[in-house]
């Protein structure tokens, strides 16, 4: 039987949900991602910012991961501004250039996109005992 894996291939900033509006300070938000609820990344991002995550994970079943942003400034509040489910649907093909998906989320100000893919793992093939 086959088992499936996801894999959270890179988040990208278009625009963070900060506006201080201090020309002092870069516009940052604290970016979060949830797989099941567990937090499996966290980094401050910034406009134009790319991040590769290369987070993979065994998927018994379908799993939500959630990103979630903040403002980097004192007193805000996080917010989820994604979500996306990982389930051996999204299987691809094979071909490199058609296995990931992205997801995009333009959300409470905040503009990111992250890219995700679900392959399959092999079993390990039981093979018969030698005939003596």
């Amino acid at each position: 039987m086959a088992s499936y894996e996801g894999i959270l291939k890179w988040i990208h900033c278009q625009s963070p949900r900060s506006n201080h509006n201090d020309p002092t300070r870069p516009e940052l938000d604290v970016v979060t991602l949830l797989w099941d609820g567990e937090q499996v990344a966290r980094r401050d991002m910034g406009t134009g910012e790319s991040w590769t995550l290369d987070v993979t994970r065994p998927l018994p079943g379908p799993a939500t991961v959630e990103v979630v942003v903040r403002p980097n400034v004192d007193g805000s509040v996080e917010e989820v501004i994604g979500t996306v489910v990982l389930s051996e649907a999204l299987v691809g093909t094979g071909i490199p250039a058609t296995d990931f998906h992205d997801a995009h989320f333009d959300e409470a100000g905040a503009q990111y996109r992250l890219t995700y893919k679900v392959q399959v793992v092999s079993d390990p093939v039981d093979e018969p005992p030698p005939v003596a």
